[in-house]
């Protein structure tokens, strides 16, 4: 019986049908044949032993302490954090202020989306690194130096949770980049859930004297957020795998540090396994936080 919405209660794991079995066969089979190959081409069996040093080790005095890959492994936590935060916050904005706007009104924030959408991340991580940066590099090493001067524990919680010491401008450039390339989608999101909206609502609310902040706040944003929380959700995970891309003006995050024990160790399969493993992690776990809101803004 085909899956009707609303009607067919939704397939699980206990009711795959034959079409499932045969593709999950095939994706099974597919697997173990590129493992195969790639164990054959290497001429070596896996050891992932020698990478767990990396991720973390015991010192002299016997404690565990986090080895540079599981430092790189925060180090894109924060990056994708606060790249997100600033998309969230900007490409909302332009969605917002793009939204049912036709013309001239809106040619600011299509000339926008549409250069960030149209330009390749790299260069505009480029552009951003070698050119804004003559611009922010000053204040930023200022602000450093002026951060040197307070108490150890205010130092350690800034440099836990913004950049790692010594690489703040590095760490803004590479925040200001995505956040304005994500941003660009996530003001489209945006503006097509608003536009989405019946008209009907805002003639509604408008009926009930409300005013167009009120409309917007009490209306149209919570069935917005519930209609774009899905792309939204995959804009986050794209965003924390575009991160990698900070590895090339030599911030320390996941695959910068990669590239750097690989150099050091010629260490190649497990290596790339690992990380793909962290990638995966950071991945999964959003979309089971997106799930969750979703299944809650439905209640």
């Amino acid at each position: 019986m085909p899956y009707i919405p609303g009607i067919t209660k939704a397939r699980s794991w206990r009711r795959l049908n034959r079409t499932d079995y045969i593709l999950l066969a095939l994706l099974t089979s597919m697997t173990f044949f590129i493992l195969y190959k790639l164990l054959k081409t290497s001429n070596i069996g896996l050891d992932f032993s020698s990478i767990f040093p990396y991720i973390v080790y015991q010192d002299s005095t016997g404690s565990y302490v986090s080895g540079v890959l599981l430092n790189g492994f925060f180090t894109t936590l924060r990056l994708g954090f606060w790249s997100m935060a600033f998309a969230l916050i900007f490409g909302s904005l332009v969605g917002v202020i793009s939204a049912h706007k036709k013309g001239l009104c809106s040619l600011p924030t299509q000339l926008y989306i549409q250069v960030v959408r149209n330009t390749p991340p790299l260069i505009l991580l480029f552009l951003v690194f070698f050119f804004a940066s003559y611009i922010f590099t000053e204040p930023l090493l200022q602000f450093e130096f002026y951060l040197s001067k307070t108490p150890q524990w205010v130092q350690s919680i800034f440099f836990n949770l913004i950049a790692p010491k010594g690489k703040l401008d590095i760490m803004f450039a590479a925040i200001l980049t995505l956040g304005i390339y994500e941003g660009a989608y996530v003001a489209e999101i945006v503006r097509g859930g608003i536009e989405s909206i019946p008209k009907a609502q805002w003639e509604a609310a408008r009926s009930q004297g409300l005013t167009l902040w009120q409309t917007r706040r009490l209306i149209i944003i919570p069935q917005t957020f519930r209609l774009a929380l899905p792309p939204l959700i995959g804009q986050s995970i794209t965003t924390f795998k575009d991160s990698a891309l900070a590895s090339i003006i030599s911030l320390p995050e996941l695959t910068f540090q990669s590239t750097e024990i690989m150099a050091v160790t010629n260490i190649t399969l497990e290596l790339w396994l690992v990380v793909a493993l962290f990638y995966y992690i950071i991945s999964y776990t959003l979309e089971q936080i997106g799930r969750s809101l979703e299944s809650r803004s439905k209640v």
